[in-house]
């Protein structure tokens, strides 16, 4: 009575319309997941979602955090929606597909091959011998039954839909893996800082943060093209244990990540936090600056006071050495460059000898990415699989000659055309 149970279990898990549905409402999960911007604060999705006028009408910001769709990836309920369609296709892939393959490399034997729709020829009955050997030099399985013959190639091409849904299988164990257990983190460092990780932007239920490693920001810098465009920017940085000792030390920039035991660090963004500056030869003193975007460029703002009171500010437009002081009514004073000397006054110079600059990075871990690795490995073997051409031919010896039938799953023509060949040669060699 057990085991029935566990049958119609299966069964009803293996039900195609299940699958489908399940699929579609997977689907509509992940079309809210575009729409709904995952992982912000409350704040955001109160200023975004009110109830004065929700989203479609009934989406609201506590309907939201009340269903997890700011969290969807990670929500208990979706979580289980995957196991469910994983269920289905393990339990079609053990019911289903496994005993079909099965039965295609079971002997199949005809009395009458005109019971098989498909390609039909009549041989002598001494061509026997000879159409055996080209069929097996075609790369065919021959079995034979008394005055019954049976052949197949391309078992291959069967197998692929089975590899499908293992890499299926495969690819929601992985994801669901980084989903639960991964973590990601953004930081924004000046140089010469040392920082460990705090500013999560995204956690899994059950991630744990390394609290014994911590990364130093050596240094920052950018190169330009030859119009004086940003080519790329650039971070060294040092990985260090809890004694402060260097574990490993690597220059990143953009699409060459930092990666150590899991972790990897991606250059994502940098700023400009403020300049250092020598008055008179008094000591240095940093002026903060502020980032303002217009236009979609970025500027960074800032200024200080002359020592008879004059206010200059500052204005940079990238880390090009270009720096454009202007008065307080907003007329440009002069444009100099990093290490030059300023006069606001015969009594008075102003030296800009540093930009202190910061770097965006973005730490990251996901256990569960070389799975989806491999089910993306298995997913591109079953579509080149899947073009394979399952063929089978059956044949009786009845009186002096030879009746020969077959089919093929695709490439009809082309199938019909290598029967015709071999029969040719079968022919001509006899």
């Amino acid at each position: 009575m057990q085991l029935f149970s566990w049958k119609r279990v299966i069964k009803r898990l293996a039900n195609l319309q299940l699958a489908i549905g399940l699929l579609f409402a997977i689907g509509v999960v992940i079309a809210f997941g575009t729409i709904i911007e995952q992982n912000q604060n409350i704040n955001f999705y109160q200023q975004n979602y009110p109830e004065s006028n929700p989203l479609f009408g009934w989406l609201t910001w506590k309907l939201i955090l009340r269903l997890e769709l700011n969290k969807i990836y990670t929500a208990y309920w979706f979580l289980i929606l995957i196991v469910i369609f994983g269920a289905s296709l393990i339990a079609c892939t053990l019911s289903v597909q496994l005993p079909a393959l099965r039965r295609f490399k079971r002997w199949k034997f005809y009395t009458d091959t005109k019971k098989v729709k498909g390609y039909e020829h009549n041989l002598l009955l001494h061509h026997s011998n000879g159409l055996s050997y080209h069929l097996h030099s075609a790369k065919y399985h021959l079995y034979r039954q008394g005055r019954k013959n049976y052949a197949y190639s391309g078992l291959l091409g069967r197998v692929g839909p089975i590899v499908v849904h293992a890499s299926i299988i495969l690819l929601l164990i992985g994801s669901s893996i980084g989903a639960v257990t991964g973590y990601t983190g953004q930081e924004i460092i000046p140089r010469g800082e040392i920082f460990h990780i705090q500013n999560l932007i995204k956690l899994g239920p059950t991630s744990t943060v390394p609290q014994n490693l911590a990364w130093r920001v050596n240094d920052f810098w950018i190169t330009y093209t030859t119009e004086l465009k940003t080519n790329q920017f650039y971070s060294d940085l040092s990985l260090l244990d809890t004694f402060g000792n260097e574990i490993k030390r690597k220059i990143i920039f953009v699409n060459e990540p930092f990666v150590y035991q899991g972790i990897t660090v991606y250059q994502t963004d940098w700023d400009i936090i403020g300049i250092k500056v020598i008055q008179n030869n008094d000591g240095t003193l940093q002026v903060p600056l502020k980032k303002i975007i217009k236009n979609g460029r970025k500027f960074w703002l800032g200024s200080m006071q002359t020592s008879q009171g004059q206010s200059v500010s500052i204005l940079l437009n990238d880390l090009n050495n270009q720096i454009y002081l202007y008065d307080k009514i907003g007329v440009l004073i002069k444009v100099i460059k990093l290490g030059e000397t300023f006069s606001p006054n015969p009594t008075e110079f102003i030296t800009f000898t540093e930009f202190l600059t910061s770097t965006g990075l973005q730490i990251k871990t996901d256990p569960g990415l070389r799975t989806v690795y491999l089910a993306f490995f298995f997913l591109i073997i079953s579509a080149y699989a899947s073009f394979i051409s399952y063929s089978q031919i059956w044949s009786v010896e009845n009186q002096a000659k030879l009746e020969l039938t077959g089919n093929s799953n695709r490439a009809v023509l082309f199938f019909q055309t290598e029967i015709q060949r071999i029969i040719n040669k079968t022919r001509l060699n006899f």
